[in-house]
């Protein structure tokens, strides 16, 4: 299965804090829990020799060395200066990135944390992302005769927005936003198809089931989650990494959107710059909306 961990190649990270926040949902139960203490105090965590936090962590210091190992960095010693280093910065901001809203909060502080909470999830995806499996997955989807997007809720808009950009270059896309209608279509694909499903837990019965059924016809299938380790991932032959961070009172829903809409984009502009055709279409569709005898036009 394709997956981040080829990102995570240095100690590099413009936001470690971000990083350890996306991957977490893949982390197993033991790294999850050193993750967990690294971010309840990332300035007193750092001060932690690699005994102290397997101690608070409840694990191994093999753990703990792992757990570096997987953020990207050589050791637990790279990753404790990381770790000061973005304490450090996140003590000068007036909002610490990725705060919760309270509810005492006006609305300016509230439209600033947001701010930073959608900049902190871009950052981490398009850190965590594969890119041998992105251009992968562009690949399929330009050769593809048809391509299915399964997600449902908030998943389902972002499956509706890829499947209408995709269909602006000439392609064949559906989304498909409610399990039954999924499972029919999922059935009739073939090894030509490609079936996409769109899950930040990456559980959804209405999602999981059809790209499994998809993937039993031979058809290639693309899982876009925040959860390397859902049964969404499972059925998946290529795996696009979304940031995974929640807390407080935020759904998936908020959480999730964005990296998975920064990931549709990143789709839609690698198959429109691999189709040859591709520029004449977005003309023509543009000419087509553009003329319509409804359209207010500008001055």
């Amino acid at each position: 299965m394709a997956g981040p961990q080829r990102e995570l190649a240095g100690p590099n990270t413009p936001n470690v804090v971000a990083r350890l926040s996306a991957m977490l949902p893949g982390l197993t139960p033991a790294e999850a829990r050193i993750g967990r203490v690294l971010l309840s105090d990332t300035t007193g965590a750092s001060a932690l020799t690699v005994n102290e936090l397997a101690e608070r962590a409840s694990t191994s210091t093999a753990s703990v060395i792992r757990t570096a190992r997987r953020l990207g960095f050589d050791g637990y010693p790279q990753l404790r200066l990381a770790l000061a280093a973005q304490g450090g910065a996140n003590h000068d901001n007036a909002v610490p990135v990725g705060a919760d809203i309270a509810d005492g909060d006006g609305i300016g502080v509230v439209l600033t944390k947001l701010a930073a909470f959608e900049a902190e999830q871009l950052r981490a995806t398009a850190e965590l992302v594969d890119l041998v499996a992105l251009a992968t997955v562009i690949d399929l989807i330009r050769s593809a005769r048809r391509i299915d997007v399964y997600g449902i809720g908030a998943s389902g808009l972002v499956a509706e927005d890829l499947t209408a950009k995709l269909n602006r270059v000439g392609l064949f896309a559906r989304a498909y936003t409610e399990h039954d209608a999924a499972m029919v279509s999922a059935s009739l694909l073939g090894p030509d198809d490609v079936a996409i499903g769109v899950s930040h837990a990456g559980e959804n019965p209405g999602t999981v089931a059809p790209l499994q059924s998809a993937r039993s016809t031979g058809a290639g299938t693309v899982a876009i989650t925040a959860a390397t380790r859902s049964r969404l991932a499972a059925q998946a032959q290529h795996v696009l990494v979304t940031a995974g961070r929640e807390f407080g009172f935020r759904s998936a829903a908020m959480a999730s959107r964005t990296g998975q809409l920064l990931l549709v984009d990143a789709i839609f502009v690698g198959v429109a710059q691999s189709l040859p055709a591709a520029r004449a279409a977005l003309e023509r569709t543009y000419a087509a909306v553009s003329s319509h005898p409804g359209r207010i036009r500008q001055p």
